[in-house]
This record gives structure tokens, C-alpha cells and sequence, in this order.
């Protein structure tokens, strides 16, 4: 089935076609084709054309640099925590010539921006937080009948580290130790509540991203993070309406509280450690900002994901064969366009009356922000 004539040469494709899926999921193809549907989307214009153009400025940048990388192509999308409402989604470098949606359909190896999940989980079990120390040195699991010893990027180990220091250095060791310590299943269970609904495997590898997810999963996951646990449905229609106005969906926001609001606070204050002076760092802002690089065996994903309090986003650099984008590349390529998507929009995303601090908890027994590690100051409170 075609699209509807009314949405045929839309100015926003990638999105029209998103809503278009969403329509279909939630009335059917038939009832689609019949037309008379008025649809309000959550997305923000002028944040999709800033997508859009971060999207199509990196690429202008990075397609002489990889070679080998014959179809290099960037996705982009953008989810608001408080609603969990996608405000931007840029499938690909030009839809004209390719119109799969990256955002919502490809999965790809996520790396380390998959470590906050593993964190966040060691948090809310109660016996880790931030300052915890934890080994990175070499290791070996027994996986069947064999054994897992994974590696960091560098090769080098460095000894006993806080879980601070070892995000922002985005150390693998520890990921791995913490994932076999608060359990695999408990990781996958903590990740599908914040919005990975992409199936994720039991395997020992999982801490270091290499199940598959969408860059949509990882921006939902990444909102959850940023509004302390609170989750909705991620979606791209606000409402539907029919000829006569009657309203035929309204996806007014129904927050949840799905995760323990102090693990989550912690998980944004070592994150917030690796954009101001890790791995990261290219995309600090000089206000509150938290992120993760990932990049994967061989280079053939790089990916930034990262927050304001207002807005999660997550930017995936790859090949749509799947080729390896060239030695060295990193997620550091990701962060530094994020930086530029952010710092173009801070009127809307990062200034002004809004938030500039990420939101501090109420007060718990036995929960303090000096306990956790959570510095708002250093947050930007």
C-alpha cells in the first residue's frame, strides 16, 4: 500500500513514514487507507531541521575519511524524558535515496553506550554506588565449555578504579565484572523497563553491547535515565482526530515510575563524569550534560548517547553493510555533532527557564546524594 495522497512529498519523510507505522499498528492498514485521520505529531520542526542538518553536516565531514565505508550512513532521533515524546528523527543522510528508517528499524551493536543499563543495575541492587571501588584487571569467565576473557580497547589494565572512573574512561573489565555480579537477567530486566524493546540476549558480552538494538531503543533508554525513572510510551503522534474532531487517540502522557529514582540520579552523575572529563568530553556543553560513547569490534558502529535535562539523543555512525568505517574511528565522532545539535538549540534544550540541573530525588532513608555520589553542583545545580 502506498501512502495516503494527503502525505505523499512530505517535508519531514523519515517522520511522516514513523507516524505512518504507528498509524497502521494502531488502526490498521485498512482503516488507514480510507483517510479522513487528522494527525498531530509530537515531533518539534524546528528541532527535526536542526537534526537534519547535524545529520547531513557530519556526513559532509566524514565521508572522505572512510573509504571503505562505501554506504556510510547517520541516524539521529530525539525523545523528550518528561513525556518520552520524539521531538526529532532523521532516518538517514537523504531519504530521496534511501528511505529505510535507521532510527526505528536497524539494529545495530550499541558497545559501551550500553554500560549505563549494567550500572544502573548495580546501583539499584544497594550495593554499589558511584565511589564503589571495583578491579579492572585481566579476567576470565567460564562461558559453556569454554572461557570469556574480554579486553579494553587499549589493551592495558589499570588496577582497582572507582565506578566513576571507570565509566568515564568507559574501562570494559568492570562492566563485564558488574554484569556477572548483579546478574545478566536483572541487566535485560532493568533495560526493558526503561524502553529497550528490542529482544536482548543472556550472553557475557552483554555489558560491552554486542546484542543489537535501534537508536530509538537507546534514546528511549537513555529519557528513562534522564527523568529518574520515570517512563511512557515513546511515540510520535500526539493525537488523532477524525472529520467531524472526534478524537480517535489522545497519547497524552501516563508516567510511570519504573526504576529506583536514586539509581537512576547516580547513573546521570557518572555519566555526567564522562562527558566533563572522559571519553566524552567533546561534548560538554558547560551545563548539565551526561553521555556515553560506544564503539564496536572493528569499528562498524560508533554511536554518542547522551542527555540534557531536557532532551536524550542518540546518534549512530555506521555502514548499511555492515563495513568497517576504518581503524580508529570512535564515538567521539558522534559526540562532537551532538554537542553541535545541542548547543545550536540551547534556547529551547539548554537555557532559558527551563531545568538547568538534572532533578534530584526526594529524600530517602539511608539515600543521600553525598552516598550516592550524586553532585548536583556538578550537575549544574
Amino acid at each position: 500500500m502506498g501512502q495516503p495522497t494527503a502525505w505523499q512529498n512530505s517535508k519531514l519523510p523519515y517522520v511522516t513514514d514513523a507516524v505512518i507505522a504507528e498509524l497502521e499498528t494502531r488502526f490498521g492498514k485498512e482503516a488507514l487507507a480510507q483517510g479522513g485521520l487528522r494527525v498531530q505529531s509530537t515531533v518539534d520542526y524546528d528541532t527535526q531541521k536542526l537534526a537534519e542538518k547535524t545529520v547531513k553536516s557530519a556526513y559532509s565531514g566524514l565521508r572522505g575519511r572512510m573509504g571503505r565505508a562505501k554506504d556510510l550512513q547517520i541516524a539521529l532521533v530525539a525523545v523528550e524524558p518528561e513525556t518520552h515524546f520524539i521531538k526529532a528523527m532523521a532516518g538517514g543522510v537523504d531519504y530521496n535515496k534511501s528511505q529505510l528508517n535507521r532510527v526505528t528499524i536497524s539494529r545495530r551493536q550499541p558497545g559501551s553506550a550500553f554500560k549505563p543499563f549494567v550500572y544502573y543495575s548495580a546501583f539499584a541492587s544497594g550495593k554499589y554506588t558511584p565511589d564503589s571501588s571495583i578491579e579492572d584487571r585481566p579476567i576470565s569467565l567460564r562461558d559453556g565449555a569454554g572461557f570469556y576473557s574480554p579486553k579494553n580497547y587499549g589493551g592495558g589494565f589499570s588496577g582497582s578504579m572507582s565506578i566513576r572512573q571507570a565509566v568515564a574512561s568507559s574501562a570494559n573489565i568492570p562492566a563485564v565484572l558488574i554484569g556477572s555480579r548483579v546478574g545478566l537477567n536483572k541487566v535485560i530486566e532493568d533495560a526493558k523497563q526503561m524502553g529497550i524493546k528490542t529482544p536482548l540476549q543472556s550472553v557475557l558480552s552483554l555489558p560491552l553491547g554486542s546484542v543489537d538494538v535501534t537508536p530509538l531503543d537507546m534514546a528511549v533508554g537513555y529519557a528513562t535515565l534522564a527523568s529518574n525513572g520515570w517512563y511512557s510510551e515513546p511515540t510520535a503522534i500526539l493525537r488523532v482526530t477524525n472529520v467531524r474532531g472526534d478524537v480517535l487517540l489522545d497519547n497524552t502522557p501516563k508516567p510511570q515510575q519504573v526504576l529506583d529514582p536514586w539509581a537512576a540520579a547516580s547513573t546521570s552523575s557518572v555519566l555526567t563524569s564522562v562527558v566533563q572529563g572522559g571519553t566524552g568530553k567533546s561534548a560538554y556543553l558547560g551545563r548539565p550534560t551526561a553521555g556515553k560513547t560506544g564503539t564496536t569490534d572493528n569499528e562498524r558502529n560508533v554511536w554518542f548517547v547522551g542527555y540534557v535535562p531536557q532532551l536524550a539523543t542518540a546518534v549512530w555512525i555506521g555502514d548499511d553493510a555492515n563495513r568497517s568505517l576504518g581503524k580508529g574511528i570512535s564515538g567521539g565522532l558522534c559526540r562532537s555533532h551532538l554537542a553541535l545539535f545541542y548547543e545550536s538549540g540551547h534556547q529551547k534544550y539548554a537555557s532559558g527557564k527551563l531545568p538547568l540541573s538534572f532533578p534530584i530525588p526526594p529524600s530517602q532513608a539511608g539515600k543521600t546524594a553525598k552516598i550516592l555520589g550524586f553532585d548536583p553542583i556538578a550537575a549544574g545545580g
